[in-house]
């Protein structure tokens, strides 16, 4: 009978730490590309407001609402600003999370080596058992006569 890996609950708890860090990994995705979509949609906003203002200018507007467009542009800008931030900083979690998760799954890699090594060592071990009784059996009928009535 073949003995059981010992390092079984090592492998199955690295499996699960694999599995976890996947799910983190994935969640932290979704947010990078979240804070990306923000991003570009403040951007598009911007062009089209600063679009807008050329147009507006073209026409001819008061100082005032020039000077409201202006404080808006610089709002704008800091929040693009902000975004951009917010996204370097969700890049920088996924990039800590795959590092992370790579190095986890290279040890559930390593620990499923082992215990495929241990599975073909129970074979041998079990191919020679049965190789030894099949020759066990063989001398035993050489070695006594055969049963005569």
């Amino acid at each position: 009978m073949a003995r059981p890996f010992r390092l079984q609950l090592v492998l199955d708890l690295a499996l699960q730490r694999v599995d976890a860090a996947t799910s983190e990994l994935q969640r932290l995705r979704a947010q990078w590309n979240e804070a990306q979509s923000k991003l570009e949609q403040l951007e598009a906003y911007a062009t089209e407001y600063s679009t807008g203002l050329s147009a507006r200018l073209a026409q001819g507007m008061p100082v005032h609402q020039l000077n409201d467009y202006r404080l808006f542009q610089s709002k704008l800008a800091r929040a693009i600003q902000a975004q951009s931030e917010e996204v370097d900083r969700r890049h920088r979690a996924w990039d800590d999370a795959h590092a992370r998760w790579l190095g986890l799954r290279r040890r559930h890699q390593a620990l499923g080596v082992l215990a495929q090594r241990h599975v073909a060592a129970e074979a041998l071990v079990e191919a020679r058992r049965e190789q030894k009784e099949q020759d066990e059996f063989a001398l035993k009928a050489v070695k006594e006569p055969p049963f005569r009535r």
